[in-house]
């Protein structure tokens, strides 16, 4: 009876949680139709955590993001920690993930990064290039070979416009081009019906600007490598409306430098979006207010004609209790698995 008693209050605090987030999403009366997704679905990417969380913890995760009714999961593969040693091949958390999302009819995209500490120059970040990217062709190719027959959509890199995830090297646009130039025909060699896609860039002012750094990727001969683009349009704290850091207009300025380059018909992933509830001085914001950021973002992509999936960061917070550090906090549900309000508008 105690067991019955509880399910009962559970459903009925969801239903609670799901009227109140529609209505602060909404502005309006709470309708089920506030929730509008893209025509291509839209999914979660969880990042880092994914390589070292326990596989109790990844199967959690799984859960917790089926039950939203997601279609796709970005799998980060991380090639520091499955090629350690050249030739020495460790994919277990990779297998996990990925055969976790297709056994729960999820799609998954695969990002590919970071390079080993064999294969950078020495001093530079773990998050730094390769000296050769067709060392980096060699990895992707043989990360084709395996997954083959499950994953088809593959992104090169994450952030390549940021100081931190080119390992702080300068010369960003170029050196990226490069490794996009060696990447694609490995990949289309081994797998030539597969989706390559021109890693995500983040927000940012010049000149790590999307726009720049695209402009700059064309000058280097990017035109013909690669199949769609992929941007991050985060805009919190402030949301939508103030666009902050430029998070969706410049989609629309990138939009407008691939139809000037002939690519106009290629689709823009979003496979990065969300908002953290950090604390205030972390730029976090309220539960309520993620969940009207990440609502206004999927609405917004499924506005946007040329745009293709869309993927909340992330599932799970990394470490709730430390609302000093945003990054910890990005989750649809608590470190302790409780659901954020942002849950319940996603439930399905």
């Amino acid at each position: 009876m105690r067991l019955r008693l509880d399910r009962l209050v559970s459903r009925i605090t969801s239903v609670v949680l799901l009227i109140a987030a529609l209505s602060v999403v909404d502005g309006r009366t709470a309708r089920a139709e506030a929730l509008v997704v893209p025509a291509d679905g839209y999914g979660f990417s969880v990042g880092a955590p994914m390589t070292w969380m326990s596989d109790m913890e990844a199967e959690g995760e799984l859960d917790a993001a089926a039950r939203t009714g997601a279609t796709w999961l970005r799998v980060f593969i991380d090639w520091s920690r499955v090629e350690p040693m050249p030739g020495a091949y460790n994919w277990g958390y990779v297998d996990h993930w990925i055969n976790g999302a297709r056994a729960r009819g999820i799609k998954v995209l695969g990002l590919i990064g970071y390079s080993p500490d064999w294969a950078r120059a020495p001093g530079v970040y773990f998050t730094g290039p390769p000296v050769d990217p067709n060392l980096y062709a060699s990895f992707v190719s043989t990360v084709a070979q395996r997954y083959g027959d499950r994953v088809s959509d593959w992104e090169i890199w994450n952030e390549p416009n940021l100081p931190l995830f080119w390992g702080y090297q300068d010369n960003r646009a170029v050196g990226y081009t490069e490794l996009l130039k060696a990447a694609y025909p490995a990949i289309k060699a081994v797998q030539p019906n597969s989706n390559v896609i021109a890693g995500g860039l983040s927000p940012a002012f010049a000149p790590d600007a999307p726009p720049t750094f695209v402009t700059d990727m064309y000058a280097m001969g990017a035109g013909g490598h690669f199949d769609a683009m992929a941007m991050h349009p985060y805009v919190f704290p402030h949301g939508l409306a103030a666009d902050t850091l430029n998070g969706w207009s410049d989609v629309e300025r990138v939009h407008q430098i691939m139809v000037a380059n002939g690519d106009g018909a290629k689709k823009i992933w979003m496979t990065e979006m969300g908002a953290p509830t950090s604390a205030p001085t972390a730029e976090g914001v309220s539960q309520q207010e993620q969940a009207r950021q990440i609502v206004d973002g999927l609405r917004k992509a499924a506005q946007t004609p040329y745009s293709g999936p869309a993927f909340i960061f992330s599932i799970r917070d990394s470490n709730s209790a430390n609302q000093t550090n945003r990054e910890d906090n990005f989750g649809i549900v608590t470190t302790d698995w409780q659901p954020k309000v942002v849950a319940s508008v996603l439930a399905r």
